[in-house]
């Protein structure tokens, strides 16, 4: 009972939690506690978790997650945008063990400096230092909201996000999969951003990836037309311009034609996270081109040639722009993974060297509870509960696979379970 007791207080409210005076930064001191019934490992997650999600009630003004204990074991919330995407960097002070119970005092100091060092230390928070991680991204469907206004652009709500896909692969800390074909609202409808939950979590389970992205093409209309002279009959690609056939028309083989010369282009999109289906990061992006804004209509959109038009450099940067928020969003989160099989204390993962993982790696075994997802007031997920199982230890590496050894174990292991590196890991 008095553990329990503990755990709550230590949960739900931020007692331990203060500012210390005198300096210039905002510097915070929590502690943690977590059961020690899964292992130290795993209890050292959880308490630093503890302690981060107390100081982020402070930070932020506003409870962000809740733990409790069940059957004895420490269960967490799933963080979304949590405690680790604080600016700022966070080490820990003290650990200290108390009637079955790991006290950890974390501090957090929240002058991150220039944007490259806040950069570094939400990248030492969320892997091991000098290493990568890459996180799997699966891209889906980008619903084209006028398809009448994109009849020059090919095949864009498809090619959007395979263009997207390139750009991942090139960068060392993602790797993503096409899925550009597949939309993540039932029967393909356009709905609400936050209904995709559950098709998200079938899409995580089917592909192994921890994040999924989607969108929509909100715009891409003609905003403006000029008059252009040019040689009769040889304008512009059907179906954009407005051309004149009135008395005099072919006189010495002139023509007069309205050509658009500014353009919108304007996406939404979301990137989710696969363990609880809830939305990490929603952004939209607007550009408008001036110039050539009609590229050559094409059935498969070719990227070589869009840098040709104003209107291709356009969607250029906002590809770009897309690429680059969500890869610096996952890096904020810590690197997890499914377990893909299971024999005796030996688990197999479902990512391997490619990913960065190595021989000796440590990581908590825990189990999402989809059943139980904590939903704001307004329906959006916030995360799932999560019940740590113990931790791993890798023992072989393989390209796309690694097999670990299971330590500290006390419940049961299953194919489907999820693992990640520990906060702040040593």
């Amino acid at each position: 009972m008095m553990r329990l007791s503990i755990l709550l207080r230590a949960a739900c409210w931020a007692a331990f939690v203060f500012a210390l005076p005198g300096a210039q930064a905002e510097v915070y001191q929590a502690e943690g506690v977590a059961s020690l019934e899964a292992g130290r490992v795993a209890a050292r997650e959880a308490a630093i978790g503890d302690a981060l999600r107390q100081i982020a009630i402070t930070h932020q003004g506003g409870m962000l997650a809740s733990s409790q204990v069940v059957d004895g074991l420490q269960t967490a919330e799933s963080m979304m945008l949590g405690p680790l995407s604080l600016p700022g960097k966070t080490r820990v002070l003290s650990e200290s063990l108390r009637d079955g119970l790991l006290l950890v005092r974390v501090e957090h100091d929240t002058d991150a400096g220039d944007s490259e060092q806040k950069a570094d230390s939400c990248q030492r928070a969320a892997m091991p230092p000098g290493r990568f991680l890459a996180r799997r991204i699966v891209t889906s469907y980008f619903q084209l909201e006028r398809p009448a206004d994109a009849g020059d652009l090919g095949s864009i709500a498809t090619w959007f996000p395979g263009e997207l896909v390139r750009l991942f692969n090139l960068r060392r800390d993602t790797q993503a999969l096409y899925a550009g074909t597949m939309s993540v609202f039932p029967g393909g409808r356009m709905l609400e951003a936050s209904a995709a939950a559950d098709t998200v979590r079938e899409i995580g389970r089917r592909e192994g990836a921890q994040f999924v992205l989607a969108g929509r093409i909100i715009d891409t209309a003609v905003t403006r037309n000029e008059p252009r002279v040019g040689v009769f009959g040889s304008g512009t690609p059907s179906g954009q311009g407005a051309y004149y056939t009135g008395p005099l028309a072919g006189l010495l083989g002139l023509s007069v034609r309205n050509v658009p010369v500014e353009r919108r282009f304007e996406i939404e999109y979301w990137l989710y996270d696969t363990l609880s289906g809830g939305i990490l990061l929603r952004d939209s992006l607007r550009r408008v081109a001036r110039g050539d804004v009609h590229p050559q209509s094409s059935r498969i959109f070719n990227v070589d040639t869009m840098v040709e038009s104003a209107y291709g450099q356009a969607m250029g940067q906002v590809l770009e722009e897309v690429a680059a928020k969500v890869s610096s969003a996952v890096q904020c989160l810590p690197f997890a993974t499914r377990v893909a099989r299971v024999e005796g204390d030996k688990v197999y993962l479902s990512a391997g060297a490619l990913d960065g993982l190595a021989v000796r790696d440590r990581l908590v075994v825990y189990k999402p509870r989809p059943a139980t997802e904590i939903r704001r007031t307004d329906g959006e997920v916030l995360g799932v509960p999560e019940l740590q199982l113990g931790d791993v230890e890798i023992e072989q590496v393989q390209p796309r696979f690694a097999v670990a050894r299971l330590r500290n174990g006390k419940l049961k292991v299953d194919a489907g379970d999820w693992v990640r590196f520990p906060l702040l890991a040593k």
